[in-house]
C-alpha cells in the first residue's frame, strides 16, 4: 500500500506544481474500500459539490438506465419509436436503448452540437430527434451529448419522471443522494453532463461499481463490456456510458467529463481513483486531465 500512497502523494505534488495539471482541484484513492488517499488541491472541499462533473453525469444516467432495465420499465432493444412515439422522425426511430447507451446511435450529433440546443427557449428533445442520420445504426461509435440527452427524455417518459425514480431507486444506493441534476424546460434532466456532485460521492459512486452494489450484475457486464473498439475523447473502447482500457494489462472503466472530472475504477485491484477539476482554471489547448497520469497508480497498486 506504501508505495501506492507515495504515488498518489507523487501525482497531487504534480497538481500543485505543474501547470497543465493546475485545474485539478482534488485527488481521491480507495483501496479494497477504504480511502487513503484524499487530496483537496485548492481547499474546496471533498464534501462539497463541484461545480460540474460534466459528462460524468453520462455514467450516472448509465446506473439508472440499469435499474430501469431491471424493473421491466425498458427493454436494451426498444426503439426511439416505440418510447417516444410520432415525435420522433421516421429516419431516427430504428435507434434503439442498446444504441443510445453505446453512442452507436448514428446521428450527427458530437461534442458541442449540445451548446446550440441549451440556447433554446424549449423543445431541446423535438430538436435532438431532428438531428440528420449519418451512418446507419449501429455502424459507428460517435460520441454523441444529445444521444445521451434523448437517453434522459426517454427514461424520464418511462419512469413517470427521471429526477423522482433516480432518487427513490437509485442515487442513494450509490451514495449521491445529495446530487443537483439540473433539468431542460421541459424538466428532463440534463443526460449530457453538468449534474453537480461533492468528490467524495463520486469516490463513493465508483466504489458502488467496483463492489457491484450500482447496478444488477448483468447490467454491470454489459456496460463494463466494449461495444465499439475505440473513441475520442479519451480513445478507449466503448461500453454503456462508460470508457473501457487495459492499462498495463489492468482493465479500467472510466466515468470521464470535462475539466478533468474522472472516476476510475479497476475492479481486479480493488482499486477506485477519482479527480475532479476546475472549470475557471481549465486552460483550453494546455491543460490537460490527471486520467493520463493515472496508469501510475494503476501501476502502483498492481505492484503492491
Amino acid at each position: 500500500m506504501t508505495d501506492l500512497t507515495e504515488a498518489a502523494a507523487a501525482l497531487a505534488a504534480r497538481c500543485r506544481t505543474e501547470p497543465e495539471l493546475a485545474h485539478t482541484s482534488s485527488l481521491l484513492v480507495a483501496r479494497h474500500g477504504v480511502e487513503i488517499a484524499a487530496y483537496d488541491l485548492p481547499a474546496d472541499g471533498l464534501d462539497t459539490a463541484v461545480p460540474t462533473i460534466a459528462s460524468v453525469t453520462k455514467s450516472l444516467l448509465s446506473t439508472v438506465a440499469g435499474w430501469a432495465w431491471h424493473d421491466g420499465l425498458v427493454r436494451l432493444d426498444d426503439t426511439l419509436g416505440d418510447l417516444l412515439g410520432d415525435r420522433v422522425p421516421p429516419a431516427r426511430r430504428d435507434a434503439t436503448m442498446h444504441h443510445l447507451l453505446s453512442m452507436t446511435s448514428g446521428a450527427a450529433g458530437g461534442m458541442t452540437g449540445i451548446d446550440q440546443i441549451r440556447e433554446l427557449p424549449s423543445g431541446w428533445v423535438d430538436e435532438l430527434l431532428r438531428e440528420p442520420q449519418t451512418a446507419p445504426q449501429g455502424a459507428v461509435c460517435c460520441y454523441d451529448n444529445g444521444a445521451a440527452h434523448l437517453l434522459a427524455a426517454v427514461l424520464h417518459e418511462v419512469t413517470g419522471g427521471l429526477l423522482g425514480y433516480a432518487a427513490d431507486r437509485v442515487l442513494a444506493r450509490v451514495g449521491c443522494a445529495e446530487m443537483i441534476w439540473p433539468t431542460d424546460p421541459e424538466g428532463v434532466p440534463y443526460g449530457f453532463g453538468d449534474a453537480r456532485l461533492p468528490p467524495r460521492a463520486l469516490l463513493r459512486f465508483g466504489e458502488a461499481w467496483r463492489t457491484g452494489t450500482a447496478v444488477p450484475a448483468a447490467y454491470r457486464e454489459l456496460a463494463w463490456t466494449a461495444h465499439s473498439p475505440s473513441g475520442a475523447p479519451p480513445d478507449r473502447a466503448y461500453g454503456y456510458l462508460w470508457w473501457i482500457a487495459d492499462d498495463g494489462g489492468v482493465r479500467t472503466c472510466v466515468a470521464a467529463g470535462w475539466a478533468g472530472q474522472c472516476v476510475l475504477v479497476t475492479p481486479d485491484l480493488a482499486l477506485t481513483i477519482v479527480t475532479t477539476g476546475s472549470p475557471d482554471r481549465r486552460r483550453e489547448g494546455f491543460s490537460r486531465s490527471a486520467l493520463e497520469e493515472m496508469a501510475l497508480l494503476v501501476a502502483a497498486a498492481a505492484a503492491a
